[in-house]
């Protein structure tokens, strides 16, 4: 893939973002895709891709992705971003708690000669989120 088409994608990506679309999403990885997520574990296949990309969705129907860089090397990618909604359906075990998370963090992608995902490696501070959804405590300084 060149620099241009992996660019194209990513913008591609976005609006699918946007739409909330987890098949359009799902499409872009190959069918036995792996992706390893701190929140989901080990996902092989774009089936499960597809599910995780819907429980998003679900639990937080008003999801924000923005792209703050993209850094493309070769046959890979770096995608920083800033994921922000409102929880308000079941999400990591936590039930809807109507609270806001605000987190950033990387998706690295590794592409086929075909154009699509065939690894993914999403990296985010899933302790932060679950303190934001109020699923966890934390102590501040002085407490």
């Amino acid at each position: 893939m060149t620099r241009a088409e992996i660019v194209a994608l990513f913008d591609r990506r976005e609006a699918a973002w946007q739409r909330h679309d987890p098949e359009a999403l799902a499409g872009d990885h190959r069918d036995e895709a792996i992706a390893v997520s701190p929140m989901h574990g080990r996902l092989e296949g774009r089936k499960r891709i597809r599910e995780v990309y819907q429980t998003w969705f679900s639990a937080f129907p008003d999801l924000t992705v923005t792209t703050d860089d993209l850094i493309v090397d070769g046959d890979r990618a770096v995608h920083f971003f800033t994921i922000k909604g409102t929880q308000a359906a079941p999400f990591g075990g936590v039930p809807p708690t109507g609270r806001r998370i605000s987190i950033s963090g990387a998706w690295l992608y590794a592409f086929d000669d075909s154009g699509k995902i065939r690894e993914d490696r999403r990296l985010y501070d899933v302790t932060a989120m679950m303190v934001q959804i109020g699923a966890l405590r934390t102590k501040l300084p002085g407490d």
